[in-house]
């Protein structure tokens, strides 16, 4: 029998979990088959690109090692994965039960607002962290598949840093429903955010004012083909930590006081 809410909501979401773990792991395998191919012509490829466009494509030398692909095409590229799963899931485990009409009767039972708010969050946490473990497994199966050098402790670096990016995301999202109640809403603002954050990191080096701009991009923070290069960056790292603390904190006591939507 399940007896807390985190381990019912795990219960009930657990096909569909397995689901975006063997779809993610397959789409990161599948981007690693493309490495050979691309090795031998990004290097003629890249010479035209104008420098502006740089740090969207990399370089010509980042392109001829399995590990630097990795993190130009795996850890930067397909990071908009797991964005899509943490933004979906955020809203869903915070506004979902509400806004079907059920979160009501969940808090008629012995159990406070508060340990709701938490268990569901955790809930969350469990599903978008094993859902940014297929980042290093499905790295190190496509080295695997390849016969190309895997180094593990830095696809495990740089897959802990797109865990950071989604599970920030998520809890802003969640953030955003849990006090609001509007599950569209979380999704959309956070959703919008993403896209235009996403091309603002990419294009960085575009103008000084778009790199500017870019600070306020979590994508930025990631800094995969860094992280390849040079190991975690603590700054980086920290701020992905005070989105996270920032968001539950503020979100928590307005989801415990607000009064709940019924349909």
């Amino acid at each position: 029998m399940l007896k807390t809410i985190l381990t019912k909501m795990l219960f009930e979401k657990r096909w569909t979990l397995a689901l975006w773990f063997v779809a993610s792991t397959a789409t990161i395998v599948g981007i690693s088959m493309i490495f050979p191919p691309i090795r031998d012509t990004m290097g003629q490829m890249l010479g035209s690109v104008p420098e502006s466009m740089k740090n969207w494509f990399g370089s010509a030398e980042t392109w001829q090692t399995f590990a630097g692909f990795a993190g130009q095409e795996i850890y930067t590229q397909m990071s908009m994965l797991i964005v899509v799963m943490a933004i979906v899931f955020g809203a869903a485990f915070a506004a979902g039960d509400e806004h079907d009409g059920t979160l009501l009767m969940v808090l008629a039972r012995p159990v406070r607002r508060s340990s709701l708010f938490v268990q569901k969050y955790a809930a969350l946490f469990v599903m978008v962290t094993v859902v940014a473990s297929t980042y290093f497994f499905g790295a190190v199966l496509g080295g695997w598949i390849l016969s190309e050098p895997v180094p593990y402790a830095v696809f495990l670096q740089a897959s802990v840093m797109v865990w950071l990016l989604g599970l920030s995301l998520a809890t802003v999202t969640y953030a955003i429903g849990a006090a609001t109640g509007r599950k569209g809403l979380a999704g959309l603002v956070v959703g919008f955010y993403a896209f235009v954050a996403y091309f603002i990191a990419s294009l960085s080096t575009a103008t000084d004012i778009v790199d500017k701009l870019s600070y306020g991009s979590l994508f930025r923070y990631v800094a995969a083909p860094e992280v390849i290069a040079n190991g975690l960056n603590s700054g980086h790292v920290a701020v992905f930590v005070v989105v996270i603390i920032v968001s539950l904190v503020v979100a928590l006591p307005i989801f415990a006081r607000r009064d709940l939507k019924t349909r």
